[in-house]
């Protein structure tokens, strides 16, 4: 505090002193000279000191702080490993279980909901389902045939801040293909019969 006799100079030392935070050496005030950011370095260690201004001697006891960066939701949701590609059996059972898909968030986790992730599926609803706190992609529909078509695009989302309005998001997709199972037995087309047809009824006239 400052004694209002000019003789008090107040000095700042620790991380950051002089570049990220400065000291009004008369008010003993400090002041944030950038934008912090908690992913960068969460928390300053900083001691403060009242001195004297001709003398540079301490005047009383240095006070000793800690600084701490609290979070805001600057950072959206990223697919480390996407995109993703991922095989199911063809005639698969509903709820088959095909991939689990994670997205990772730089905000805070004991901080709000920056960092709680929600998982959307944007493209492929018809087929398929996401399970929205695992990121487990499951079948939809028993009835994909490898036939008619071998393989989807799906498109997932995940949203930060439990997926509630202002939230960030990110996307990723997953290819996934079918794999072929024995569903089609063996057919004889009319050229075939026909033309076996004859043998058999020489073989019989002999």
């Amino acid at each position: 505090m400052d004694r209002n006799d000019g003789r008090t100079k107040y000095v700042l030392r620790g991380e950051g002193a002089g570049s990220v935070f400065v000291i009004d050496e008369k008010t003993g005030n400090i002041h944030v000279t950038k934008p912090l950011d908690r992913e960068e370095k969460d928390e300053y260690r900083l001691v403060a000191t009242a001195t004297d201004r001709q003398t540079d001697r301490a005047l009383e006891p240095s006070s000793q702080f800690i600084i701490r960066v609290q979070d805001i939701n600057d950072n959206p949701p990223i697919f480390d490993d996407g995109p993703y590609i991922a095989i199911v059996p063809e005639m698969a059972n509903i709820g088959t279980s095909i991939i689990q898909v994670t997205a990772t968030d730089a905000d805070d986790p004991t901080y709000g909901n920056s960092a709680r992730l929600v998982y959307t599926l944007v493209q492929g609803q018809q087929h398929f389902s996401v399970d929205p706190q695992t990121g487990i992609l499951r079948t939809a529909v028993p009835d994909m045939d490898r036939e008619t078509q071998d393989q989807y695009l799906v498109l997932l989302q995940a949203k930060d801040m439990g997926g509630h309005l202002g939230g960030l998001s990110g996307t990723t997709t997953v290819t996934v293909r079918l794999t072929d199972v024995n569903d089609n037995p063996p057919r004889f087309t009319q050229s075939e019969l026909l033309s076996s047809h004859p043998q058999r009824m020489n073989e019989k006239r002999q």
